[in-house]
Protein backbone atom coordinates (compact mmCIF):
# COMPACT_ATOMS: atom_id res chain seq x y z
CA UNK A 1 0.00 0.00 0.00
CA UNK A 2 1.27 3.48 -0.86
CA UNK A 3 1.88 5.14 2.48
CA UNK A 4 1.18 8.61 1.14
CA UNK A 5 -2.38 7.60 0.37
CA UNK A 6 -3.22 6.19 3.78
CA UNK A 7 -6.41 7.59 5.23
CA UNK A 8 -8.09 7.39 8.60
CA UNK A 9 -10.36 4.71 7.10
CA UNK A 10 -7.29 2.66 6.17
CA UNK A 11 -5.90 2.85 9.71
CA UNK A 12 -9.28 1.85 11.12
CA UNK A 13 -9.45 -1.18 8.81
CA UNK A 14 -5.88 -2.24 9.55
CA UNK A 15 -6.45 -1.84 13.29
CA UNK A 16 -9.79 -3.62 13.28
CA UNK A 17 -11.54 -0.73 15.00
CA UNK A 18 -13.95 2.00 13.98
CA UNK A 19 -13.04 5.38 12.49
CA UNK A 20 -14.25 7.12 15.64
CA UNK A 21 -11.83 5.07 17.77
CA UNK A 22 -8.88 6.02 15.56
CA UNK A 23 -9.97 9.64 15.75
CA UNK A 24 -10.12 9.45 19.54
CA UNK A 25 -6.60 8.00 19.66
CA UNK A 26 -5.26 10.74 17.38
CA UNK A 27 -6.89 13.41 19.52
CA UNK A 28 -5.60 11.89 22.79
CA UNK A 29 -9.07 11.25 24.17
CA UNK A 30 -9.28 9.46 27.53
CA UNK A 31 -12.26 7.42 26.30
CA UNK A 32 -10.06 4.75 24.68
CA UNK A 33 -8.78 1.70 26.55
CA UNK A 34 -5.01 1.65 27.02
CA UNK A 35 -4.67 -1.64 25.12
CA UNK A 36 -6.70 -0.32 22.18
CA UNK A 37 -4.71 2.91 22.12
CA UNK A 38 -1.40 1.00 22.04
CA UNK A 39 -2.64 -1.23 19.22
CA UNK A 40 -3.86 1.68 17.07
CA UNK A 41 -0.70 3.70 17.73
CA UNK A 42 1.40 0.70 16.70
CA UNK A 43 -0.45 0.52 13.37
CA UNK A 44 -0.03 4.28 12.89
CA UNK A 45 3.72 3.99 13.54
CA UNK A 46 4.07 0.90 11.37
CA UNK A 47 2.55 2.57 8.31
CA UNK A 48 3.81 6.07 9.02
CA UNK A 49 0.34 7.55 8.98
CA UNK A 50 0.16 11.32 9.51
CA UNK A 51 -3.25 12.98 10.01
CA UNK A 52 -4.10 15.79 7.64
CA UNK A 53 -2.94 19.06 9.18
CA UNK A 54 -5.98 20.86 7.83
CA UNK A 55 -8.28 18.26 9.35
CA UNK A 56 -6.48 18.49 12.69
CA UNK A 57 -6.72 22.26 12.65
CA UNK A 58 -10.42 22.06 11.85
CA UNK A 59 -11.01 19.64 14.70
CA UNK A 60 -9.10 21.82 17.15
CA UNK A 61 -11.30 24.83 16.50
CA UNK A 62 -14.27 25.28 18.79
CA UNK A 63 -17.50 25.69 16.87
CA UNK A 64 -20.00 28.26 18.08
CA UNK A 65 -22.58 25.57 18.59
CA UNK A 66 -24.50 24.47 21.68
CA UNK A 67 -25.82 20.92 21.87
CA UNK A 68 -29.30 20.55 23.37
CA UNK A 69 -30.25 16.98 24.28
CA UNK A 70 -33.89 16.39 25.22
CA UNK A 71 -35.25 13.08 26.51
CA UNK A 72 -38.25 13.02 24.16
CA UNK A 73 -39.06 15.27 21.23
CA UNK A 74 -42.77 14.83 21.98
CA UNK A 75 -42.46 16.03 25.58
CA UNK A 76 -44.74 19.03 26.03
CA UNK A 77 -42.82 20.34 29.04
CA UNK A 78 -39.37 19.93 27.47
CA UNK A 79 -40.56 21.68 24.32
CA UNK A 80 -41.53 24.68 26.43
CA UNK A 81 -38.05 24.72 27.96
CA UNK A 82 -36.36 24.45 24.55
CA UNK A 83 -38.47 27.31 23.21
CA UNK A 84 -36.89 29.50 25.89
CA UNK A 85 -33.36 28.14 25.35
CA UNK A 86 -33.06 28.62 21.61
CA UNK A 87 -33.71 32.39 21.40
CA UNK A 88 -30.99 33.03 23.98
CA UNK A 89 -28.53 30.78 22.14
CA UNK A 90 -29.23 32.65 18.92
CA UNK A 91 -28.94 36.00 20.69
CA UNK A 92 -25.39 35.02 21.69
CA UNK A 93 -24.58 34.42 17.99
CA UNK A 94 -24.47 30.65 18.46
CA UNK A 95 -26.24 27.85 16.62
CA UNK A 96 -27.89 24.83 18.24
CA UNK A 97 -27.92 21.10 17.57
CA UNK A 98 -31.03 19.36 18.94
CA UNK A 99 -30.79 15.67 19.87
CA UNK A 100 -33.07 13.13 21.58
CA UNK A 101 -31.82 10.64 24.19
CA UNK A 102 -35.06 8.62 24.57
CA UNK A 103 -33.91 8.01 28.18
CA UNK A 104 -31.30 5.62 26.73
CA UNK A 105 -27.85 5.88 28.42
CA UNK A 106 -26.00 4.44 25.41
CA UNK A 107 -27.75 6.75 22.96
CA UNK A 108 -26.86 9.68 25.20
CA UNK A 109 -23.19 8.63 25.21
CA UNK A 110 -23.27 8.39 21.41
CA UNK A 111 -24.72 11.89 21.15
CA UNK A 112 -22.10 13.30 23.51
CA UNK A 113 -19.37 11.63 21.47
CA UNK A 114 -20.69 13.26 18.29
CA UNK A 115 -20.80 16.65 20.01
CA UNK A 116 -17.25 16.16 21.30
CA UNK A 117 -16.07 15.33 17.79
CA UNK A 118 -17.75 18.49 16.56
CA UNK A 119 -15.93 20.49 19.26
CA UNK A 120 -19.13 22.22 20.30
CA UNK A 121 -18.80 24.91 22.96
CA UNK A 122 -21.24 23.45 25.46
CA UNK A 123 -24.25 21.23 26.14
CA UNK A 124 -27.64 21.66 27.77
CA UNK A 125 -28.86 18.21 28.80
CA UNK A 126 -32.27 17.11 30.04
CA UNK A 127 -31.26 14.62 32.71
CA UNK A 128 -32.73 11.24 33.58
CA UNK A 129 -32.10 8.57 36.19
CA UNK A 130 -30.12 6.04 34.14
CA UNK A 131 -27.47 8.47 32.85
CA UNK A 132 -23.88 7.24 32.98
CA UNK A 133 -22.30 9.92 35.17
CA UNK A 134 -18.79 8.98 34.00
CA UNK A 135 -19.65 9.86 30.40
CA UNK A 136 -20.54 13.39 31.52
CA UNK A 137 -17.22 14.06 33.25
CA UNK A 138 -15.49 15.63 30.23
CA UNK A 139 -18.34 18.18 30.01
CA UNK A 140 -18.24 19.25 33.65
CA UNK A 141 -17.35 22.90 32.98
CA UNK A 142 -19.44 23.30 29.84
CA UNK A 143 -22.71 21.53 30.59
CA UNK A 144 -25.96 22.44 32.32
CA UNK A 145 -28.29 19.61 33.34
CA UNK A 146 -32.02 20.28 33.51
CA UNK A 147 -34.36 18.39 35.88
CA UNK A 148 -31.54 16.44 37.59
CA UNK A 149 -28.94 17.65 40.07
CA UNK A 150 -25.51 15.98 39.92
CA UNK A 151 -22.79 17.15 42.35
CA UNK A 152 -20.16 19.23 40.59
CA UNK A 153 -22.35 20.04 37.58
CA UNK A 154 -24.42 23.11 36.83
CA UNK A 155 -28.10 22.26 37.10
CA UNK A 156 -31.57 23.74 36.82
CA UNK A 157 -34.20 21.76 38.70
CA UNK A 158 -37.85 22.06 39.64
CA UNK A 159 -39.42 22.05 43.09
CA UNK A 160 -41.23 18.76 42.54
CA UNK A 161 -41.97 18.16 46.21
CA UNK A 162 -43.27 21.70 46.68
CA UNK A 163 -45.59 21.33 43.68
CA UNK A 164 -47.16 18.14 45.04
CA UNK A 165 -47.35 19.58 48.55
CA UNK A 166 -49.33 22.63 47.46
CA UNK A 167 -51.76 20.50 45.43
CA UNK A 168 -52.32 18.16 48.38
CA UNK A 169 -52.82 21.12 50.71
CA UNK A 170 -55.33 22.60 48.26
CA UNK A 171 -57.29 19.34 48.15
CA UNK A 172 -57.25 19.08 51.95
CA UNK A 173 -58.51 22.65 52.36
CA UNK A 174 -61.37 21.83 49.99
CA UNK A 175 -62.44 19.06 52.35
CA UNK A 176 -61.20 16.01 50.46
CA UNK A 177 -60.24 13.36 53.02
CA UNK A 178 -58.51 10.97 50.64
CA UNK A 179 -56.66 11.90 47.48
CA UNK A 180 -55.62 9.43 44.77
CA UNK A 181 -52.48 9.83 42.66
CA UNK A 182 -51.57 8.86 39.11
CA UNK A 183 -47.92 9.28 38.20
CA UNK A 184 -44.82 7.91 36.53
CA UNK A 185 -42.80 4.85 37.47
CA UNK A 186 -39.89 5.40 39.83
CA UNK A 187 -37.20 4.77 37.20
CA UNK A 188 -37.96 8.36 36.19
CA UNK A 189 -36.21 10.15 39.03
CA UNK A 190 -37.79 13.59 38.72
CA UNK A 191 -41.28 13.29 37.27
CA UNK A 192 -41.55 9.82 38.76
CA UNK A 193 -40.01 9.14 42.15
CA UNK A 194 -39.65 12.74 43.39
CA UNK A 195 -43.34 13.54 42.92
CA UNK A 196 -44.57 10.14 44.05
CA UNK A 197 -42.51 10.28 47.24
CA UNK A 198 -43.86 13.76 47.94
CA UNK A 199 -47.39 12.37 47.59
CA UNK A 200 -46.64 9.55 50.05
CA UNK A 201 -45.13 12.02 52.52
CA UNK A 202 -48.25 14.19 52.35
CA UNK A 203 -50.50 11.17 52.88
CA UNK A 204 -48.55 10.30 56.01
CA UNK A 205 -48.70 13.91 57.19
CA UNK A 206 -52.47 14.19 56.74
CA UNK A 207 -53.30 10.66 57.80
CA UNK A 208 -54.55 9.65 54.35
CA UNK A 209 -54.42 6.11 52.98
CA UNK A 210 -52.27 6.25 49.81
CA UNK A 211 -53.98 5.19 46.59
CA UNK A 212 -51.57 5.45 43.67
CA UNK A 213 -51.06 4.04 40.19
CA UNK A 214 -47.85 4.52 38.20
CA UNK A 215 -47.24 4.25 34.46
CA UNK A 216 -45.58 6.21 31.68
CA UNK A 217 -45.77 9.78 30.40
CA UNK A 218 -48.65 9.48 27.94
CA UNK A 219 -52.32 10.34 27.55
CA UNK A 220 -53.10 6.64 27.17
CA UNK A 221 -51.33 5.79 30.42
CA UNK A 222 -53.37 8.41 32.26
CA UNK A 223 -56.56 6.99 30.78
CA UNK A 224 -55.66 3.34 31.50
CA UNK A 225 -54.49 4.02 35.06
CA UNK A 226 -57.64 6.01 35.81
CA UNK A 227 -59.73 3.13 34.50
CA UNK A 228 -57.82 0.68 36.67
CA UNK A 229 -57.55 2.65 39.90
CA UNK A 230 -60.44 5.13 40.22
CA UNK A 231 -63.96 4.36 41.42
CA UNK A 232 -67.23 6.24 41.72
CA UNK A 233 -66.28 6.91 45.36
CA UNK A 234 -63.06 8.71 44.41
CA UNK A 235 -63.42 12.43 45.06
CA UNK A 236 -59.97 13.88 44.34
CA UNK A 237 -57.04 13.01 42.10
CA UNK A 238 -53.56 14.45 41.63
CA UNK A 239 -51.64 13.70 38.42
CA UNK A 240 -47.87 13.99 38.02
CA UNK A 241 -48.20 15.77 34.65
CA UNK A 242 -50.81 17.52 32.54
CA UNK A 243 -50.46 14.82 29.88
CA UNK A 244 -51.42 12.12 32.38
CA UNK A 245 -54.19 14.33 33.76
CA UNK A 246 -55.79 14.83 30.33
CA UNK A 247 -55.91 11.07 29.83
CA UNK A 248 -57.43 10.56 33.28
CA UNK A 249 -59.99 13.34 32.76
CA UNK A 250 -61.15 11.70 29.53
CA UNK A 251 -61.97 8.49 31.42
CA UNK A 252 -63.58 10.37 34.32
CA UNK A 253 -65.84 12.26 31.89
CA UNK A 254 -66.86 9.03 30.18
CA UNK A 255 -68.03 7.71 33.56
CA UNK A 256 -69.79 11.00 34.47
CA UNK A 257 -67.93 11.02 37.79
CA UNK A 258 -67.44 14.15 39.86
CA UNK A 259 -63.74 14.01 40.74
CA UNK A 260 -61.61 17.06 41.51
CA UNK A 261 -58.37 16.84 39.51
CA UNK A 262 -55.10 18.66 40.14
CA UNK A 263 -52.00 18.37 37.95
CA UNK A 264 -48.46 19.61 37.46
CA UNK A 265 -47.49 21.48 34.31
CA UNK A 266 -50.01 24.22 33.50
CA UNK A 267 -49.29 23.59 29.81
CA UNK A 268 -51.05 25.59 27.07
CA UNK A 269 -53.11 22.57 26.03
CA UNK A 270 -54.32 21.99 29.58
CA UNK A 271 -55.25 25.63 30.18
CA UNK A 272 -57.12 25.66 26.84
CA UNK A 273 -59.06 22.43 27.37
CA UNK A 274 -59.52 22.63 31.15
CA UNK A 275 -59.28 26.32 32.16
CA UNK A 276 -60.75 25.65 35.60
CA UNK A 277 -58.36 22.89 36.65
CA UNK A 278 -56.03 23.33 39.61
CA UNK A 279 -52.57 23.15 38.08
CA UNK A 280 -49.04 24.00 39.16
CA UNK A 281 -46.73 25.81 36.75
CA UNK A 282 -43.19 24.58 37.34
CA UNK A 283 -41.54 27.41 35.42
CA UNK A 284 -40.45 25.74 32.20
CA UNK A 285 -39.64 28.97 30.37
CA UNK A 286 -37.69 30.26 33.37
CA UNK A 287 -35.78 26.97 33.45
CA UNK A 288 -34.86 27.28 29.79
CA UNK A 289 -33.59 30.83 30.06
CA UNK A 290 -31.73 30.14 33.31
CA UNK A 291 -30.00 27.06 31.86
CA UNK A 292 -28.76 29.08 28.89
CA UNK A 293 -27.59 31.91 31.12
CA UNK A 294 -25.69 29.52 33.41
CA UNK A 295 -23.99 27.85 30.46
CA UNK A 296 -22.81 31.06 28.82
CA UNK A 297 -21.61 32.41 32.18
CA UNK A 298 -19.41 29.30 32.53
CA UNK A 299 -18.17 29.54 28.95
CA UNK A 300 -17.17 33.16 29.55
CA UNK A 301 -15.36 32.16 32.73
CA UNK A 302 -17.64 34.32 34.88
CA UNK A 303 -18.76 31.49 37.17
CA UNK A 304 -18.34 27.83 37.90
CA UNK A 305 -21.05 25.16 37.96
CA UNK A 306 -24.03 26.30 40.02
CA UNK A 307 -27.38 24.79 40.94
CA UNK A 308 -30.66 26.65 40.52
CA UNK A 309 -34.12 25.58 41.69
CA UNK A 310 -36.97 27.18 39.75
CA UNK A 311 -39.90 28.31 41.94
CA UNK A 312 -43.38 27.02 41.05
CA UNK A 313 -46.67 28.88 40.81
CA UNK A 314 -50.18 27.61 41.58
CA UNK A 315 -52.57 28.57 38.81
Amino acid sequence: MNEKKLTLNDIARLSGVGKSTVSLVINNSDKVKASTRQHVEAIIDQYGYTPSKSAQALRSQREKIIGVIVTRLDSVSENQVVRAILPDIYAQKYDAILMESLLDPQLLEDHLHVLEQRNVEGVILFGFSEMNKKSLKVWKDKMVIIASAIPGFASVTYDNAGAVNILMEKMKNQGHQNVSYIGVTNNDQTTGSARYQAYLTCCEKYGYAPSAALGDLSYQSGYDLAKRSLTAETRALICATDTIALGAIKYIREQSWDIKVGSIGCTPLMTFLEPGITSVELGYQSAGLKSSQLLFAMLRGESGPQGEVIPFRLS
